[in-house]
């Protein structure tokens, strides 16, 4: 395939894939936009739909708790229904005051709640008070509620109130349908049941059309239980399924009320049908755009790269194209023949900083190697110290805190990378303290170190570690043995340090995996940072072959039952 239409081909497609992927991201996140706005529109709906519903309510609620607020004379409706819970039968004129009472109480509610049918109040004597207002709501003085359903489901409910309705009632003198809220009244000392109090209403107490925002396409039914109350839906919405609607349903803040809408989403989203179409019609367009700008590039492109090419084929290796037409040009193909002629000096500039990149790479391997070491002794020496802390109020914690400081200070100290064999052993000192307080002096620790040698400069940080290995892996924490010793030797020009423990020791196998991993050369990728390597011994022997040398590290002996020792053997560098 020729150049020109590989570059064809490439611009189509990098231009092709990132639109279409730009327009079905759109089109999505547009899709999701306008559910996420239909849906927050239906919950606001309902907020409002369900706010506007419990007010209603609770204005009914208002009437029932009125009935139990004294008025002026400071005797309530409910004390004035106590004669008529005793055996003595009331007046004509205690009836004609009763009515009165109840007038007087209600009368507010009834003004501002246009709702409101008539309130009636029907008592064990039966006789029943209240009036209706207008629509022929009135109740014949001789009917008896007692054996009615209505009647006997609100005592049952002792006070909560129960919904009679929607439907029309054969003991008002109207047959229009209405719903009936209904409670018990009780005394409120003695609990005598003192009789039923009915706030019969329009069905429209329930009408939510003036709080419902989309009229076209919603429909709010106020429900109890299964059973619809009241529908508010526009006269031109018709009845749709489940499938195309989003439905939502919330509790009121009467028992068995609940508030449910249904909003049509096809006819919501009919309106946003036309962005569908605009997004149809951008993506053709700039796919054909893009098709006409691939071709011209990929022809711009060719001359010059077929040139440059020609030129780095030429057999005689003399890569000119400084007298190039397009050397000196201010773009992407005047910097891609700039650095073809600059690429052999570039080339010898490499070899060179690369060389340099490697020093500098062992330099940090080492830092970083160091700063390595036996980071979870810290946790482990916390953690004695706060058992010992809780358990054992004792000086030895003094002695723990102290030795661990030392050895903070002494690891951060960066004066210099060669110490005197004292300081290190005062390191491994201070870590022998804390260990024989963690393992109830269960070890021994000596030195058998000459004043001589103890003057000698070594890599700092190289005995510690050790001796951390003798402690957990040859005496497994004390319980394989009880002694480890450290000594040196000086033949010539060499200082060879000796850590011995009397613990387990190492099945041959196993040693000779180690002295394997030892024998490893330290593999580079990156700065400061190794393959897998371990950070004990294995990182012990690497820092000291790249700061000295390949011929000087360290040497594991090692018998199974016998003990473990570890030579560290390093050139003689006196203080």
């Amino acid at each position: 395939m020729k150049l020109q239409k590989k570059f064809f081909l490439i611009f189509l497609l990098i231009s092709i894939i990132p639109i279409f992927i730009f327009s079905i991201y759109t089109y999505t996140r547009y899709t999701n936009l306008i559910e996420k706005q239909v849906t927050q529109s239906a919950e606001n709906l309902m907020d409002v739909a369900s706010f506007q519903a419990n007010y209603t309510l609770s204005n009914l609620e208002h009437i029932v708790e009125a009935m139990y607020l004294p008025k002026e004379d400071h005797v309530s409706m409910v004390d004035n229904l106590k004669k008529y819970a005793g055996r003595t039968q009331p007046t004509d004129y205690d009836i004609y005051l009763s009515n009165e009472k109840l007038n007087s109480t209600c009368q507010d509610f009834i003004y501002f709640s246009p709702y409101i049918n008539g309130i009636f109040l029907f008592t064990p004597s039966g006789n029943i008070l209240g009036y209706g207002y207008g629509n022929g709501i009135n109740i014949s003085h001789d009917y008896d509620p007692t054996l009615d359903s209505w009647y006997q489901e609100s005592r049952a409910l002792e006070g909560s109130t129960y919904i009679y309705g929607p439907d029309s009632k054969d003991f008002f003198e109207s047959s229009s349908p209405s719903i009936s809220f209904c409670t018990a009244l009780y005394d409120v000392h003695t609990r005598d049941f003192l009789g039923i109090l009915m706030i019969d209403c329009k069905p429209e107490v329930f009408d939510l059309a003036t709080v419902n925002t989309m009229p076209e396409t919603a429909s709010l039914t106020v429900m109890q239980k299964d059973s619809p109350l009241y529908i508010t839906q526009s006269p031109g919405l018709s009845d749709f399924g489940t499938d195309d609607s989003l439905l939502l349903e919330k509790d009121l803040n009467l028992v068995d009320l609940t508030l449910h809408a249904s909003i049509n989403r096809d006819l919501l989203y009919n309106e946003f049908s036309i962005t569908q179409i605009t997004l149809i019609f951008l993506t053709v367009t700039c796919i054909l755009a893009f098709l006409i700008i691939s071709i011209l590039l990929s022809k711009s492109l060719t001359k010059p790269i077929t040139y440059l090419s020609s030129q780095m084929a030429r057999s005689d290796g003399k890569y000119d194209v400084s007298d190039s037409p397009y050397f000196g040009n201010r773009n992407e193909i005047g910097t891609l023949y700039n650095s073809f002629q600059e690429m052999l000096d570039e080339r010898n500039r490499y070899i060179k900083n690369e060389l340099e990149n490697k020093l500098i790479l062992l330099d940090s391997q080492m830092k970083s190697l160091e700063s390595q070491i036996n980071a979870h002794f810290l946790y482990n020496t916390l953690e004695a110290i706060n058992s010992i802390a809780a358990i054992n109020k004792v000086p030895r914690i003094c002695t723990m805190t102290m030795a661990l400081g030392s050895m903070f200070r002494y690891s951060i100290k960066t004066k210099s990378e060669l110490v005197p064999v004292r300081e290190e052993l005062e390191h491994v000192k201070n870590y022998v303290a804390i260990q024989q307080i963690r393992f109830d002096y269960g070890f021994t620790y000596e030195v058998h170190i000459p004043d001589a040698l103890r003057e000698v400069k070594v890599l700092k940080l190289i005995l510690q570690p050790l001796v951390e290995n003798a402690l957990y892996h040859g005496l497994n924490y004390c319980r394989a043995g009880n002694l480890i010793t450290v000594e040196a030797r000086r033949e010539k020009n060499r200082l060879f340090l000796c850590v011995t423990d009397n613990g387990r020791g190492m099945t041959e196998d196993a040693l000779t995996v180690l002295q394997n991993q030892l024998a490893e050369k330290p593999e580079f990728k990156e700065l400061g940072r190794r393959h897998g390597q371990s950070i004990g011994v294995k990182n012990i022997h690497t820092r000291i072959s790249l700061y000295y040398g390949e011929y000087y590290g360290l040497q594991i002996f090692s018998k199974i039952g016998q003990g473990t020792m570890v030579q560290i053997t390093l050139p003689v560098m006196d203080g």
